[in-house]
């Protein structure tokens, strides 16, 4: 399609979106309600940066805060659109909301990158790498999210090299606040959520539940104009089926009570359940590609405990947290298991990962020197694996437990009333493995009366094997952790009062003893197929920006983001798989009307490096741009409407390779608010 019909065709979507805004929302305004207030330009709080409280244009990292607006608004059918548009950050859906989704961070791989739910890690023990599956979470009721880039090992030790995503559920103050919301749309989507929170003398409390479902799309081939085949690579692909559903649920609460001045207890709970049909396209019978045998089932759970006491009046802050999670997930497929003879069948696979520990941090402040925080941590974790049925010849189950013991410190203090300056460690010693020390320093110098602040920060992060890695029938229980060194230095500029901010970062970070799977001298006699070891090495670099401006005060804003990545192997000097080397987003809102908020985002990705499974080779995924439009008018104190049209420009493009994502789609909704 001409440059010319790709204009056109997105100006038509746009006036068909305004006339749509029109009609359905414009009627139904209440006369005299001010327009939607504007969010404070720099001014979030996050707690990941330093492990306490501040403000993000005084922390010396780099780091994104999305509020609770955004996630609200983007977070229909999960966290990852809610995600998408932070500096640094690709995810990956294989095929769909709820699919198998990967994130990567600073072109870290998902198994390198930590995230938290209320400061308690999520990572499923018995997923291959360790890492979180985003698809399965849904956005209950999140205060905020804070995207933290670059080595953070020393803080939060294992995984958090590339950075660490941290979740933070609402929690519940002033008057007791209630909503209930209804949302349908496209692709048979139905969406349900309810909340409640607010606080009574010394007792808070936040309670949410979501439910979805989607009849969806095909996750495999769905929009791909090319010839596709099955895993023979002969053979076309089948009819695709109507859709393949998912359904999924989730709830989230956190209670708190202030035992006196100095004395706080709370207890949270986080949790979700996701059943999802998919595709099997490396099958060699036809027949089992889209077989409604293949489907999966996902659960999972997280409780925690937690006291907050001050002491020596209030120089010294202890937090003590007792924490656990468990994730179960079934996986039916068809014909996938073998018997003695080689014969396939049609079997369950089960996985349960679970994890529990104990974590103290203290804080104490030392006046005029500064923030001291230190503390230890106990985590265990462990993984059991099973089929049905099961062939005694030719299944090898997993049952597997390894325990880290981990503390840490930090010093934080300013100079100057201008310098920032952090710097600390963290040692992890991990049961029947290695011992490994991490460090990282940060510093920043404030210029306040032109509203810059430059920063840099350098660090090493480690992430240890998992136990899928180490205890499987392809492990090796020696493996030593992946390793790697990460620098960055940026600047944050305000102007105009506050009414432009901007952020530019230049990073690079190195890996090391990297883990990878493939025959290799350490393999065991009994691993004819290869098995895990320690040999890559990779490096990536580049830039990020991130910038928002008022443009009429009261009327319109702009936000944009744009990431340039260069990610190489630095065994055989090639790009890494799904690392765009350039990524943008733009939006621009607009809020001139009392109780309206409309918002065109526009996302640009680049050329992706991706990989054919079928012919093992290496492939190039189109570059793509995508415009979402967003619109919600809030009647009266109490109701609420929205809509929102994705992919108003029908792109065809690909996230991953040879599956389908959406088409144009329309959905719409009611919020009731008391």
């Amino acid at each position: 399609m001409s440059s010319l019909s790709h204009r056109a065709a997105l100006a038509g979507a746009v006036s068909h979106f305004a006339l749509f805004s029109a009609v359905l929302l414009l009627p139904a305004r209440a006369a005299g309600q001010e327009a939607l207030p504007a969010v404070e330009i720099g001014a979030a709080t996050i707690v990941s940066a330093d492990r306490v409280e501040e403000r993000v244009d005084k922390s010396s990292s780099a780091v994104t805060v999305i509020p609770s607006a955004q996630i609200e608004k983007r977070g229909a059918t999960g966290l990852t659109e809610a995600l998408r548009g932070a500096p640094g950050l690709d995810l990956y859906e294989t095929g769909g909301p709820s699919a198998q989704t990967s994130v990567f961070l600073r072109g870290a791989t998902p198994g390198q990158t930590l995230v938290l739910v209320d400061g308690v890690r999520i990572g499923d023990p018995s997923s291959t790498d360790g890492s979180v599956d985003l698809g399965g979470l849904v956005a209950t009721d999140i205060e905020r999210i804070e995207v933290l880039r670059g080595p953070q090992s020393a803080l939060y030790g294992s995984d958090a090299m590339g950075g660490v995503i941290h979740i933070v559920t609402r929690k519940g103050e002033g008057r007791p606040r209630a909503s209930f919301s209804l949302e349908g749309g496209s692709y048979g989507t139905g969406h349900l959520r309810a909340r409640v929170s607010g606080s009574e003398d010394r007792l808070w409390y936040a309670f949410a539940i979501d439910a979805l479902t989607i009849d969806g799309h095909p996750r495999y081939g769905y929009r791909i104009a090319r010839l596709l085949t099955i895993g023979d690579g002969k053979t076309p692909l089948p009819p695709l089926p109507p859709n393949d559903p998912t359904k999924k649920g989730g709830a989230s609460a956190r209670l708190g009570y202030r035992v006196n001045e100095d004395i706080a207890v709370e207890a949270g709970f986080f949790g979700y359940d996701s059943a999802i049909r998919f595709d099997n396209p490396y099958s060699f019978s036809a027949v089992d590609i889209y077989d409604p045998q293949n489907h999966q089932h996902a659960t999972f759970a997280q409780g925690y405990a937690r006291v907050d006491a001050d002491m020596f009046d209030r120089a010294l802050h202890n937090r003590f947290t007792l924490f656990g999670n468990v994730t179960n997930r079934d996986v039916w497929q068809a014909r996938s298991c073998y018997d003695a003879s080689y014969d396939a069948y049609n079997c369950r696979r089960g996985y349960r990962g679970t994890r529990r520990g104990l974590e103290y941090q203290g804080d104490l402040t030392l006046g005029g020197f500064g923030l001291l925080t230190f503390g230890a941590r106990n985590e265990t974790e462990s993984v059991r694996t099973s089929q049905d049925p099961v062939p005694p010849t030719t299944f090898t189950p997993i049952d597997a437990v390894q325990t880290t013991h981990s503390g840490f410190a930090q010093h934080k203090l300013t100079m100057f009333d201008r310098v920032d300056l952090s710097y600390g460690g963290r040692i992890d010693a991990v049961d029947q493995n290695r011992t490994f020390a991490t460090w990282r320093a940060t510093a920043a110098y404030r210029l306040e009366e032109t509203g810059t602040k430059l920063r840099g920060s350098a660090g090493t992060g480690a992430r240890v094997a998992s136990l899928y890695q180490r205890f499987s029938q392809y492990g090796d229980p020696a493996l030593a952790p992946e390793t790697s060194v990460g620098y960055d230095i940026g600047v944050d500029q305000s102007l105009f009062g506050e009414r432009l901010y901007a952020s530019l970062s230049l990073f690079e970070n190195r890996f090391r003893d990297l883990i990878e799977f493939g025959r290799a001298p350490s393999c065991a006699a009994t691993q004819a197929f290869g098995c895990y070891y320690n040999v890559g090495r990779a490096r990536t670099k580049g830039v990020e920006f991130s910038g928002e401006a008022i443009v009429v005060p009261g009327e319109w804003r702009l936000r944009a983001s744009y990431t340039h990545l260069a990610a190489e192997n630095l065994t055989t000097h090639r790009s890494l798989f799904r690392r765009p080397r350039d990524k943008a987003t733009g939006s621009l809102i607009y809020t001139g009307i009392a109780g309206l908020e409309l918002e065109a985002r526009l996302t640009f990705v680049g050329p992706n490096p991706d990989y054919d499974y079928i012919f093992s080779q290496r492939v190039t995924l189109a570059p793509y741009a995508k415009l979402d439009l967003f619109a919600d008018y809030k009647i009266d104190e109490r109701m609420s409407v929205f809509a929102r049209i994705e992919n108003v420009n029908d792109a065809r493009y690909e996230e991953v390779y040879d599956y389908g994502t959406a088409g144009r789609s329309i959905y719409g909704g009611v919020k009731f608010s008391w």
